[in-house]
């Protein structure tokens, strides 16, 4: 139970009753999950507001409503009426569970590329040196070797200080959470406080949301502004803004790349279908490793979660330890064998630039295989890339298979008229299989000894989105099944 007066804390707020004896004992901005005595917030959001659902809240036992607007209620329920609803929500939220991300050791990654596989890499070293760490992404939550499933790669206020709250009673003082730019924007991280903020990259994605790139890069780096004030910034020296985003920081500051003078870098790659080997130098010294993950990009992911190792003081041979023992991501490039004498590979490539990372570090490899590449776009999302990703898909791949992704709300075949469009007339490597199973089945039957089999797309994801279902949809699966007929 939390005293209402405290919840209240650090948010403006009216009312017109004495509060200082209530108790709340839960918070939700949920109203199909409110119970008696409950506190509802209703919510501004995106798409609804919660206001419409107070009624509902009311009805399922609410005593107390914080909300943006007055409203008609029965004398028992006590109304809260402040400014901004989405504003005060991580405030409220913090305060519920006791600011839990002061007690905790949390390390934040943001950018368009390599968020979930850093903290994947960054929470093996934590293993490697007796650490337990929960996990917050894409894929899923992870609490030791508690999994849940994710609703979205940074949940919103309230359920990640309950995700906080859990970790800490679970004995778990460190954190590894991706933050997208989505949460940033929308202040779900909000009074959060981080030890490492981590900056990948930019590249477009998300404009559908965002408009520009100078918006979307905008509500990323607010992650800086969330620092502790011993907290540390690693940054990747490699991309274009880092430069104007280093003069603002002010926290120390660390450095990692492939191509520009660094903090931490890496030298003498040798890169393989099959692993990776490179040496990693920093200001005091150097090591070597050896690792399954492929590709420069992951060359550069490996880099990143390096840097934040040694922001977090773990010893450089734990950190060797834990980059050699991590062998793979779900749904990046992760490798699908059952015995093919070809190399089929599922990813979660759904940018240009993702594509680009990974046909290019492939065609680099295999130059005189073939790549057979099937891929989609999602609906409802940032329409621009389309015709980018087709003409990436047939430069770097001798064969693309157009397909379906998740449409969500949009007509299939229009989603691929515009993926088209980046390539008709220019290339003529390419077929179209709307039908996303009969498209992975025919670049399968299509594939001869050496060749390469890209799958990109859905990556992790066992669905696919087609206007109001949901529909079991697995890449890695359907993969499998297709290949035990084959061979």
């Amino acid at each position: 139970m939390v005293k209402l007066k405290y919840l209240l804390s650090g948010v403006r707020y009216s009312t017109d009753r004495c509060i200082s004896g209530v108790t709340i004992s839960r918070v939700t901005n949920d109203s199909r999950k409110v119970v008696k005595g409950d506190l509802f917030i209703a919510l501004r959001g995106q798409k609804k507001d919660g206001y419409g659902f107070i009624g509902d809240a009311i009805k399922r036992g609410a005593k107390t409503i914080v909300s943006e607007r007055d409203f008609e209620a029965p004398e028992n329920v006590i109304k809260v009426l402040i400014k901004d609803t989405r504003a005060a929500s991580p405030v409220i939220a913090s305060n519920f569970y006791g600011n839990p991300s002061k007690k905790l050791r949390i390390i934040g990654v943001t950018g368009t590329n390599g968020k979930t596989t850093i903290t994947y890499i960054i929470e093996n070293i934590l293993k490697e040196a007796g650490i337990p760490a929960g996990v917050i992404g894409t894929i899923n939550y992870r609490i030791n070797e508690r999994r849940l499933p994710a609703a979205n790669t940074t949940p919103g206020p309230l359920e990640l200080q309950a995700l906080f709250d859990m970790m800490l009673k679970s004995g778990v003082k460190n954190v590894v959470m991706e933050a997208s730019s989505h949460s940033l924007d929308q202040g779900r991280v909000d009074n959060v406080l981080f030890d490492v903020g981590i900056f990948t990259n930019i590249t477009k994605e998300h404009l559908d949301y965002h408009k520009t790139i100078k918006k979307y890069f905008a509500a990323k780096i607010k992650l800086f502004d969330k620092l502790k004030s011993n907290g540390i910034a690693v940054l990747n020296n490699d991309d274009h803004m880092v430069s104007g985003l280093k003069k603002r920081i002010k926290n120390k500051v660390l450095t990692y790349g492939l191509n520009r003078r660094s903090d931490i870098m890496a030298c003498g790659i040798n890169l393989s279908v099959d692993s990776t080997f490179f040496t990693i130098k920093m200001p005091k010294g150097s090591f070597s490793v050896s690792t399954k993950l492929i590709g420069r990009h992951n060359v550069s992911n490996i880099l990143a979660s390096v840097a934040a190792a040694i922001a977090l003081k773990i010893p450089l041979g734990i950190i060797k330890k834990g980059i050699e023992s991590f062998r793979a991501v779900p749904g990046r490039l992760e490798l699908v064998d059952e015995g093919q004498p070809f190399k089929v590979f599922v990813d979660y490539a759904h940018t240009e630039d993702a594509l680009y990372n990974v046909l290019s570090l492939l065609r680099e490899m295999v130059p005189d295989r073939n790549i057979i590449t099937v891929f989609g776009c999602g609906g409802n999302r940032d329409s621009a890339k389309r015709p980018l990703m087709g003409n990436v898909a047939c430069k770097f791949s001798d064969n693309v298979i157009v397909t379906s992704d998740n449409p969500r709300f949009e007509d299939p075949s229009a989603i691929i008229s515009q993926i088209e469009s980046g390539i008709r007339g220019e290339f003529s490597n390419y077929n179209i299989v709307e039908d996303r199973r009969d498209a992975i089945n025919k670049a399968l039957n299509m594939a001869s000894k050496g060749d390469v089999v890209v799958i990109a797309g859905k990556g992790h994801e066992k669905y696919q989105i087609m206007k109001e279902k949901t529909i079991p949809f697995d890449d890695c699966a359907v993969a499998r099944s297709v290949l035990r007929k084959i061979i």
